[in-house]
Parts: structure tokens; sequence; C-alpha cells
């Protein structure tokens, strides 16, 4: 490859990937439903036709951004718990995890809550195709989650299902009320995983 050539594919790569980022920002603050390719050619100035040139369709467009912000929360999660020591108990896991959702949804940008927010708007196809890295992270959850669970860290009796839908519920219902200022993410994700964990109700609480 010439570096002419080479010079091309840069500004082609650079272009693409600017008009994810502005795809991303408008899907995030606007919605997949709410947002039509010529807002995004008029963030980018440029005409709503050229963005064929990059992506085939808006579902490809959307599809990218899913798998990118999906790959990042995997990431940073797994990142977060590889990095506790090996005799890290049941609880240490869930926080660290939970501090890895949290900083990949709230602190890296429109990728990660796109894919959350927009992911019931996109059409049954798209759903279908971004599936696989989804069930990818779910999978990583029920890991978690069972393994506490098996070593006795977690009530027999918990559905494991119904607790792990309520709390990636939870944490991905930050993104309605966070503000960056207030409590860190980390405080939030320990915060949120004590909730579920040793419960919210005092010694003295009344049973009924």
């Amino acid at each position: 490859m010439t570096e002419s050539e080479k010079t091309t594919k840069s500004k082609v790569n650079k272009t693409k990937e600017n008009i994810l980022d502005a795809a991303a920002a408008l899907f995030s603050q606007r919605g997949y439903n709410g947002t039509a390719l010529r807002d995004i050619a008029n963030v980018l100035g440029m005409k709503a036709g050229s963005l064929y040139y990059h992506f085939e369709s808006k579902e490809q467009m959307v599809l990218e951004i899913l798998n990118i912000g999906m790959k990042n929360i995997i990431s940073t999660v797994i990142h977060r718990v590889e990095a506790l020591p090996e005799n890290a108990s049941s609880r240490d896991i869930l926080v660290a995890a939970t501090k890895g959702h949290l900083t990949a949804l709230l602190e890296k940008g429109d990728y990660t809550s796109t894919s959350i927010r927009n992911y019931a708007q996109m059409p049954e196809a798209v759903q279908q195709k971004g599936h696989v890295l989804r069930e990818k992270y779910e999978q990583m959850w029920r890991t978690f989650l069972l393994k506490a669970q098996q070593d006795g860290d977690i009530k027999e009796s918990v559905n494991i299902k119904i607790l792990r839908l309520s709390l990636l519920g939870a944490l991905n219902r930050t993104l309605a009320w966070y503000k960056e200022g207030d409590l860190s993410v980390d405080e939030i994700a320990e915060i949120q995983v004590g909730f579920v964990w040793e419960g919210i109700a005092s010694d003295g609480a009344r049973v009924s």
C-alpha cells in the first residue's frame, strides 16, 4: 500500500469514527427512533447521502455502536474482577463487577449507554445480531451469582434469574438520575450491592 493509499484509508477510518461518535451521542440522547440519518449528518456538516459511503444503513450503524458498547462494558467488568486477589469474597466480586458496569455505563461515553437505552427500539434483525454479545455479558453475571450461591454466600432459595435481572435493571436505571459531582461511581456501586447483600431492614424492623 502506497503512502497516498494509507493516508486515504486513515481519513476514511477517521470519518467513520466521527460518524459513529455523533450517532452514538444522538442515539443516547434522543433514542434510536428519534434520530434520523440527516440529524447525524447535520452534526457533522455532511450531506445525509454521504453517510452511505461508510454505512449501508442506519441499522448497520447502530449495530456497530451496540457491539462497541457491549465490548466496552464486558472488558471493563472483566478488568475490574480480574484485578481482585484470588481469595476475593463473593461480595467483593459483585462489587467489582458492579463498579465495572457503572464505569462503562456512566463514565465511558455514549456507546455503552446507547446499547443499554436503545436495544428495545432497534429493529429485530439488529437485536438478533447483537444478542450474542448481550448473552455473553449476561452469562458472566449468571456465573458470578451462581458461584456465590454454590459457595453458600447466597441463600439456596434465591431465584438467581430474578436477582440478576433486578440488579442489572437497577444499575442501568442510574442513567436516568446519575449526576457527576455527587456520589462517585464506586460509591454508588457499593451502595447498590449493599442493598442486595445486606438488605435494608434494621435489626428492630417489624416483620408484619
